[in-house]
């Protein structure tokens, strides 16, 4: 198996074993709603299921790890691949430092006066990660754009893709505040983890040529 065989399924398997964690960890954790209760609060102190939850979630850093290294074996974008490693950076951030969830991972956060230090950081880290995978998300689109004279339609799908996942991750972040957020939230990282994927698996190895740019060339082992 080559290099960039291995580091696309590794990045498959991270993503699979979070949706695979949460559910059920989820569905030990008496009194929680998918609907209604966010992904973190699973990871949460005072969760019952505390260590699955942040197993959960640090398979996403490991996803976030594995997909970087993609991005300059297939795309040549190291500009990419870095804000991807920063954004498992701060995906083990969010997994580190836990929300208080006293009663347990059911209505997390409900009847708390003020957030301590940790889950200040725990929000903080949410916002990086929204920001650099956003980041990722429009750079790769500009950079799929500049490669839409090859022969193949695959770059001008990837760009058009990223943008509306650019877009869609930061609606659906924001919903996350209102109502049902642990549905919103479970959209906002099906999205970003979709693109994620996609990012990862669409495309083929490339080398730079110099002067027409790019051409097909076989992945390094």
């Amino acid at each position: 198996m080559t290099r960039l065989r291995t580091a696309q399924v590794v990045a498959s398997l991270g993503v699979a074993l979070f949706w695979v964690g949460t559910v059920v960890a989820g569905a030990l954790a008496e009194g929680y709603s998918a609907r209604d209760d966010v992904v973190s609060s699973l990871a949460g102190r005072g969760s019952s299921v505390a260590g699955l939850g942040i197993a959960s979630i640090l398979s996403l850093a490991v996803a976030h790890l594995a997909a970087a290294p993609v991005l300059v074996w297939v795309h040549r974008f190291r500009l990419g691949a870095g804000l991807l490693l920063a954004a498992a950076a701060a995906t083990v951030m969010i997994a580190v430092f836990r929300v208080s969830c006293g009663s347990g991972a059911a209505a997390c956060g409900q009847g708390r006066s003020e957030d301590d230090a940790a889950d200040l950081v725990h929000g903080l880290a949410v916002v990086a990660y929204e920001l650099l995978i956003v980041a990722a998300m429009v750079a790769v689109a500009v950079r799929a754009a500049r490669r839409s004279s090859w022969p193949t339609s695959w770059p001008r799908w990837l760009a058009a893709l990223s943008v509306a996942a650019a877009v869609g991750s930061v609606l659906l972040l924001l919903r996350t505040d209102g109502t049902d957020p642990g549905l919103w939230q479970r959209l906002w990282v099906a999205t970003n983890l979709g693109w994620l994927l996609l990012a990862t698996w669409i495309g083929r190895p490339a080398q730079d040529t110099g002067a027409s740019g790019w051409t097909a060339t076989s992945p390094a082992r």
